[in-house]
């Protein structure tokens, strides 16, 4: 789905930035902010709230709650894992129907995004993402979606916490022409160095909707396409780390490339370990190859679909 057809649903703000968000003048902010609000049903009028709560002054840490629009008192809300700090400031960054606030500063700074997701030809969830930490950021990710008249959690997918990692989840077109997508968290664990001798750990888990029981399932066939920028190709984990610290030069010229082992991929070879970045679009992993050997032209490679 386009990014027009999603901006064409509308996510009314019913805030100004800079006029009461919490922290953005001296005069106590009111409880209970709206902070954007997203289409739940195309059969209905039903808008999904973000709100924050419980938060008038510096020092507080607010809630954020999702309801319903037209829900009456009492109806099921959803809370986000994470507060946030008094403060909370819009990013621009992110299409007109999504959203993204931060506030708080080093241990305390968290961020929260939401991606509007067709579950159904009429129905819509909400992923939310929230990163929090300072020399370590973490993740937690989660779908919300309707349920007998309220909001519920549907999924999550939180990091492990164990270490440096990065995972992201975004709608999917299940596909072509369907107006109702999937949705999709890719994870790195990112493990190799010459000292563990160890590879990379990345994974991509794909879901789709059970309308009958709603709830979130894999999705084994339809799975959103994913193209490997390789550089090369070794025996051992240990060489393919060898080869990626070499390839850097004072330039980082493979700082985003991962060390793989190709057993889980069944389109590569198995029994090796691959340097490669792994990019959404067979265009943005050429890309990628060609940055690469512009930064040292000792660096080549090819692209081979996932």
């Amino acid at each position: 789905m386009g990014v027009g057809k999603r901006s064409a649903l509308g996510s009314v703000f019913i805030v100004l930035l800079g006029a009461v968000v919490p922290g953005a003048s001296s005069a106590a902010a009111p409880d209970g902010l709206e902070l954007m609000r997203f289409k739940a049903s195309e059969k209905t009028e039903a808008m999904f709230v973000l709100r924050a709560s419980g938060c008038r002054k510096a020092g507080d840490t607010c809630r954020l709650e999702l309801e319903l629009s037209d829900g009456t008192d009492g109806t099921r809300k959803a809370r986000l894992p994470d507060g946030m700090a008094h403060g909370i400031r819009k990013e621009s960054r992110g299409a007109a129907s999504s959203g993204t606030w931060t506030s708080g500063e080093e241990e305390r700074n968290v961020t929260t995004s939401v991606q509007p997701v067709r579950l159904e030809a009429g129905e819509w969830g909400l992923l939310v993402t929230q990163e929090s930490g300072f020399e370590h950021v973490h993740r937690r990710h989660r779908l919300y979606a309707l349920k007998d008249g309220g909001v519920t959690e549907a999924w999550n997918g939180d990091e492990n916490f164990a270490g440096p990692e990065m995972s992201h989840v975004g709608p999917y077109p299940l596909a072509p022409g369907s107006p109702v997508e999937g949705f999709y968290r890719e994870y790195a664990f990112l493990s190799a160095d010459r000292e563990s001798g160890e590879p990379d750990q990345w994974k991509l888990d794909a879901y789709r909707w059970d309308a009958a029981g709603r709830k979130a399932v894999k999705e084994l066939r339809h799975r959103p396409e994913r193209h490997a920028a390789i550089i090369g190709s070794f025996k051992t984990a240990q060489e393919a780390i060898a080869y990626r610290d070499g390839a850097q030069l004072e330039q980082a010229c493979a700082s985003s490339f991962l060390v793989l082992e190709t057993k889980p991929f069944k389109r590569l070879t198995p029994g090796l370990f691959i340097v490669t970045g792994i990019h959404s679009k067979k265009n943005a992993a050429e890309a990628a190859l060609k940055n690469a050997g512009a930064c040292n032209p000792r660096v080549s490679g090819y692209v081979k679909a996932l």
